[in-house]
């Protein structure tokens, strides 16, 4: 659509809104059926009431945070009474101090050498 016909259509509009517009009446509604706005009816009175307290039927706990950040206290791996197990855990739990020791001595995030977390080294 080009420029001159949207401006031609937005005239039209805006004729037809006017006419719209000077048909309505300039008096209010209520001079058409003689009445007077102190004559309407007062709204009713609502009692407003305090909410009463209800035990919830939901137990609402705190959000836990998503990470939770410990610092390692050295703790040996628990023994399983598999020697093979065991072994890769110790090999696991060493090889873990390493390098939490390196990361500690460059001065970077180091890791936490805790198994009781599951998924961690």
């Amino acid at each position: 659509m080009s420029n001159s016909k949207r401006v031609v259509l937005g005239l039209a509009l805006a004729v037809l809104s006017a006419n719209a517009a000077a048909e309505l009446p300039h008096n209010s509604i209520l001079s058409r059926y003689g009445m007077t706005p102190d004559e309407l009816p007062k709204p009713a009175v609502i009692e407003t009431q305090e909410p009463v307290d209800e035990k919830s039927r939901f137990h609402i706990e705190p959000e836990q945070p998503w990470a939770t950040i410990r610092i390692g206290d050295g703790k040996k791996p628990q023994v399983t009474g598999n020697i093979s197990i065991d072994n890769s855990v110790q090999q696991e739990y060493d090889r873990c101090q390493k390098l939490r020791a390196e990361m500690i001595k460059r001065g970077e995030r180091y890791v936490v050498c805790d198994t009781s977390i599951p998924g961690m080294p």
